[in-house]
């Protein structure tokens, strides 16, 4: 197929390429789902979902099977959370929460994630009076970050807002990191979904035999 040209561009050639260029970079800029951050690689196949960040095989200076930064912080019963003594026990998946509805996201499944044999602890700039209302129980476990140190440690700190952004690490017993996304969390059981996979391709996790049709 030929394309016709506007008399007035075939003049000038390299006038037609630039307009040619830019109606690309517009049309890339429309397309949703289409991530142009130059520090997030897509991850394996089965782990993009259309309700959330997909997983990233690389975020920052961090991959996955890099050692995690170490934790040390408090939770809101006063009570140390040391994540190289946490993860010996038990994979761990760190939120890092830029809102207390970031919070609230996660604890809706953090029933279903512990479920997997792991633990949750959501990291944040405030504390649990933010995130409860009223006598509302919390089931995950929130680590108060005022200066936002652990984010920093992360690369998961934005400058321009002064806040962290919204992330999820899986650290294996090992001190690897598993699995990462930033930018959101997955919704309706994805991220439960994501983890039970990530664990199981570290082997942290029997994968479960499918069942038997009657």
């Amino acid at each position: 197929m030929v394309g016709r040209t506007h008399p007035h561009l075939a003049a000038v050639p390299g006038l037609a390429l630039c307009a040619l260029a830019t109606t690309s970079l517009l049309a890339l800029a429309q397309e949703p789902g289409k991530s142009t951050h130059p520090e997030d690689s897509p991850g394996p196949a089965g782990q993009t979902t259309q309700n959330g960040p997909p997983a990233v095989t690389r975020y920052g200076r961090f991959l996955v099977g890099d050692a995690a930064p170490d934790v040390i912080l408090t939770d809101q019963a006063n009570v140390r959370f040391h994540l190289g003594t946490a993860r010996r026990e038990k994979p761990q998946i760190l939120v890092f929460a830029r809102t207390p509805y970031d919070v609230r996201t996660v604890d809706a499944v953090a029933r279903e994630l512990e479920a997997l044999g792991i633990g949750v602890v959501a990291i944040a700039p405030f504390r649990r009076d933010r995130v409860v209302v009223g006598k509302a129980p919390m089931n995950v476990r929130l680590l108060t970050d005022g200066a936002s140190i652990t984010a920093r440690n992360y690369g998961v700190w934005d400058a321009v807002s002064s806040n962290p952004r919204p992330a999820v690490f899986l650290i294996d017993r090992a001190g690897k990191i598993q699995m990462m996304m930033a930018g959101g969390f997955p919704s309706d059981g994805e991220l439960v979904r994501l983890t039970r996979e990530s664990l199981e391709r570290a082997g942290e996790l029997v994968a479960q035999p499918p069942p038997v049709l009657e």
